[in-house]
């Protein structure tokens, strides 16, 4: 298994999932060359990540290649059993996160670039940071007890909300990404992510 792979993006989804998945990986650093040809057939717009198989094949961005990972490796019990109601949570949590809460994220994040008041993009971000807290106050993860891909998920995108003050209503919220930045995998991937 090959991951391509640019420091401080998307792809440190992926290379955290491998960490906490323990199995051995090649890391490919990808920079200016992504534009390029040879990158373009792994990904066709040019971006990362894009994980390479053992059997040649490739697959990109980073919820598809998180989820996979965590079916090709149930060992590393990073997904509940197939059909049960936890696995759907999975499902909606990893999606959840790049359709609801990354949207939002960078509209909060660059909300006065875009020439908007950054008091809108807080209070249309609360709401949906409110509901991942409400999930993790039952069983300190998204999904109980057990961490799963959507705590990756999750948890990778609201580790970048440190720059903003979202007030104390959210202590819940900053508890659980403290302790998901705290697993030993994720500072295995921190010390490669470089």
């Amino acid at each position: 298994m090959r991951l391509y792979h640019s420091p401080g993006s998307r792809s440190t989804r992926a290379l955290w999932t491998l960490e906490e998945i323990g199995e051995p990986y090649e890391l490919t650093v990808i920079g200016k060359e992504r534009r390029e040809a040879e990158h373009r057939q792994r990904h066709p717009l040019g971006r990362v990540p894009v994980l390479e198989l053992d059997d040649g094949s490739y697959l990109f961005e980073s919820a598809a290649i998180c989820l996979q990972l965590a079916d090709l490796y149930p060992e590393a019990q990073l997904i509940p059993e197939l059909a049960s109601t936890e696995r759907g949570l999975v499902y909606q949590w990893t999606v959840f996160s790049m359709s609801e809460l990354e949207p939002k994220f960078f509209d909060l994040r660059f909300a006065e670039r875009r020439g908007k008041d950054p008091a809108d993009a807080k209070a249309t971000f609360e709401p949906i940071a409110l509901a991942v807290q409400d999930a993790v106050t039952r069983g300190g993860w998204l999904v109980g007890e057990k961490f799963t891909v959507a705590d990756v998920m999750c948890a990778s995108i609201l580790a970048r909300l440190a720059e903003f003050d979202l007030g104390p209503d959210f202590a819940e919220l900053n508890s659980y990404v403290e302790r998901a930045l705290a697993r030993p995998a994720k500072l295995r991937a921190d010390a490669v992510d470089t």
